[in-house]
């Protein structure tokens, strides 16, 4: 028996609903996971994530509400964990992929879960004001530890019991490296410096990313050094072993990097400001 012509449309029309269906979920845009940084309120981040709500509407966008406050000193590697365990479970039920937009020390936590996670498909990783090459400066060790001075605050940040303490993780002191890689339980490791403890899987899983943005600028005023001072001198990036022998993938992955450099913002106004939410992070995250 023929269809009718009334059927026909209506068969017409169904399908076509239906491809314009499938077309939407292709241009919509992946799910962002947001990870905050040391001392930050489950709020913080609120603003960027509303921002990029308004600029890309229908995005589903995360702001992990965990470990806030005194919580952040828990040690990287159980951060790594907890923080994973949320992004994974988006990542399950999104597998086309998901952004990591993360900000301070969440930049830290966020190549940690790169790294180690095999099956976290993460399309875009945006390092928002991060210390991806360690920490050592006054300014950013008082906001933490009032009384402690960066000459001497590797006595008890290379220790056991100062390793506790996230900060100490990726406390990298240019004048005591030997006792850095001795008993710093977190940043040589993922930058895969420790020969003995060389995971190539680390590097196999960073490359994976389609993309790498790293956002920062010279007054940020906490995430130190930014520029040479006394007689300690700060590398290019390209001038560090860690690119030269691509230790981790970061020369691998140049092609696949886009580095903002921007004066004038202070390290708690990043994630506040509209310029560079618009400019910097936005345009990344499709």
């Amino acid at each position: 028996m023929g269809l009718d012509c009334a059927s026909v449309i209506y068969l017409l029309c169904f399908l076509l609903v239906i491809v314009n269906a499938q077309r939407s979920a292709d241009r919509a845009y992946k799910p962002v996971v947001i990870v905050h940084g040391i001392w930050d309120k489950r709020t913080s981040l609120d603003f960027m994530a509303n921002r990029i709500r308004e600029v890309h509407p229908g995005t589903s966008i995360t702001v992990v509400d965990l470990l806030h406050g005194t919580s952040s000193l828990a040690p990287m590697w159980e951060q790594v964990e907890a923080f994973g365990a949320v992004a994974r479970q988006i990542n399950t039920e999104n597998p086309n992929g998901i952004h990591l937009l993360c900000y301070s020390q969440g930049g830290l936590v966020c190549r940690g879960m790169i790294e180690t996670l095999s099956d976290l498909n993460v399309s875009t990783f945006v390092s928002l004001s991060s210390p991806q090459g360690g920490q050592y400066g006054d300014s950013f060790l008082r906001l933490i530890f009032h009384k402690a001075v960066k000459k001497t605050v590797h006595r008890i940040f290379y220790t056991s019991p100062g390793q506790r303490y996230s900060v100490a993780n990726y406390w990298n002191d240019p004048h005591h490296q030997a006792s850095y890689i001795k008993h710093s339980k977190y940043l040589p490791y993922i930058d895969n410096v420790i020969p003995e403890a060389t995971n190539e899987s680390y590097r196999t899983n960073f490359l994976r990313l389609n993309k790498l943005v790293l956002i920062g600028g010279p007054d940020d005023g906490v995430i130190t050094p930014w520029q040479s001072r006394e007689d300690e001198s700060v590398e290019n990036m390209e001038d560090r072993d860690i690119y030269k022998q691509d230790l981790f993938g970061l020369m691998s992955i140049q092609n696949r990097t886009k580095i903002y450099t921007v004066e004038g913002v202070y390290h708690h106004q990043w994630h506040q400001n509209i310029s560079v939410i618009d400019t910097c992070i936005i345009p990344h995250l499709d």
